[in-house]
């Protein structure tokens, strides 16, 4: 994972990750990293069990979003902690905005449990007001939050379905050359 400032504009991969693929900021937030400081504070079990529930739901509606491999938490080991294994960073998380939307690693959990990390103000609140990932108005609020354009995102399900009408219609091409 790499260190991004928190509230920057967002370039890490293309697909939903490319900002220009969005018609307002996509902005990182938790994007954390030994040894870049970031701001402390106290946050909400409101928030911690939010997220935690976001992570969850992305992992499961948005599975074909994650990056490969687990991550783990270079503060941990540069402090000497035990490693607390993979911390979820591969899974990332688009959080609907007013007229923004944020995107943060999974991992983010952990920053904020285990390291204090206290993300900015304007993404807490826009967690607390998120539906679950999983639903139809977590779509509509991706939508709104983009301006009313749609999110350049699909959930596993419409990826599911394309794909294999993709490798269907290749098949179908491939056996007409042949006969």
């Amino acid at each position: 994972m790499a260190h991004v400032p928190d509230l920057d504009v967002f370039r890490y991969h293309n697909g939903p990750f490319e900002p220009k693929n969005w018609a307002v900021p996509l902005r990182a937030v938790g994007w954390l990293e030994h040894p870049q400081s970031f701001t402390t504070g106290n946050v909400t079990s409101s928030v911690i069990s939010k997220l935690k529930g976001m992570v969850e739901q992305t992992r499961l509606a948005y599975s074909q979003y994650t990056f490969r491999g687990g991550k783990s938490c270079s503060f941990c080991l540069f402090a000497g902690l035990s490693d607390p294994g993979p911390i979820w960073s591969q899974e990332n998380i688009f959080v609907p905005g007013t007229g923004v939307v944020y995107v943060a690693p999974g991992g983010i959990v952990h920053y904020v449990e285990a390291h204090s990390y206290l993300p900015p103000r304007e993404f807490v609140e826009a967690v607390l007001r998120c539906p679950d990932c999983r639903s139809n108005e977590y779509r509509t609020a991706l939508c709104v939050a983009n301006g009313g354009i749609k999110p350049p995102m699909e959930t596993h399900e419409e990826f599911s379905l394309r794909f294999h009408e993709q490798a269907a219609a290749a098949i179908l091409a491939r056996e007409r050359r042949k006969g």
